[in-house]
């Protein structure tokens, strides 16, 4: 069975949350508005809160999202995720890493960092949330009901199904699957840099190579931050993918009205981890 790239949380409470060395605070959320936890860093959290509100259209955050986890696990490691609370794809949670997602520095490539991630994150919650996935048992992938990803099909005209039409072969999918059912997480990392070699010219990244849901959402953060691509080569494509979708433009100028800065030519002059 496809395995969906997604750190996938179960819902803890928040007295489990504070017992971990890392933990920063666990905040809930009810229809887009932080709810007060009364810990010394309450503040922090309601900051990272208006930042995230500020930069990312709130329809789906209001609607998804259940809480806001803000933790350290020291600088160049994991900046989070928008992470699913259980296997219903209904209820989400922000997790940042207050280290690698400082709001408060001036640093322009350390903020361009960040909003990439952003950005990212919410095109899994755009993608992925429960009008888009239809929840199955099957662990099998049935062709007749579309793109399978862990916890059920993505509906026949959701963004990821017709993107995963348009851009995954079935030839492309089937080698790709083929790397991902190994075991040995080493080799299957390997294997799968070794894909992205091999088809660089149809991903905007490395890391869109990891899966569908990868290649989506990061291809959704490069249509928020590029300009309309002229070249025709299907990273360019995947791109121009997103304009079909009146309300992802209407996204798109939310996004771009609200960060620090638009990067220039974002596509060519992105630099790989």
């Amino acid at each position: 069975m496809r395995k969906l790239l997604l750190l996938i949380t179960t819902l803890l409470s928040i007295s489990q949350f504070t017992c971990a060395q890392n933990q920063v605070g666990v905040w809930k959320v009810k229809n887009g508005k932080i709810e007060s936890n009364k810990s010394d860093n309450n503040e922090l959290g309601i900051q990272y809160w208006e930042c995230i509100q500020t930069i990312l259209p709130h329809d789906l955050l209001n609607k998804y999202v259940l809480s806001l986890r803000l933790f350290s696990d020291g600088k160049s490691e994991d900046m989070g995720g928008m992470n699913q609370l259980d296997e219903t794809v209904a209820f989400w949670q922000i997790d940042l890493d207050t280290a690698d997602m400082n709001i408060f520095t001036r640093d322009s490539i350390q903020i361009l960092d960040y909003t990439h991630t952003l950005i990212h994150e919410f095109g899994h919650l755009l993608t992925l949330n429960s009008s888009q996935i239809e929840l199955t048992d099957d662990e099998t992938e049935n062709p007749d009901r579309g793109y399978l990803t862990t916890e059920g099909y993505a509906i026949k005209e959701s963004y990821l199904n017709r993107f995963v039409e348009a851009f995954w072969k079935p030839k492309l999918l089937q080698e790709w699957d083929r790397i991902n059912k190994k075991r040995n997480k080493k080799k299957q990392a390997d294997r799968l840099y070794d894909f992205y070699l091999d088809h660089a010219e149809q991903f905007v990244t490395d890391y869109a190579a990891e899966s569908p849901e990868e290649d989506i959402a990061e291809s959704w953060t490069f249509f928020v931050l590029s300009d309309q691509p002229l070249k025709r080569g299907m990273k360019y494509q995947k791109v121009k993918f997103f304009y079909q979708f009146p309300e992802l433009v209407k996204y798109r100028t939310h996004i771009r009205e609200n960060i620090s800065f638009v990067p220039l030519s974002y596509i060519e002059n992105f630099k790989q981890n």
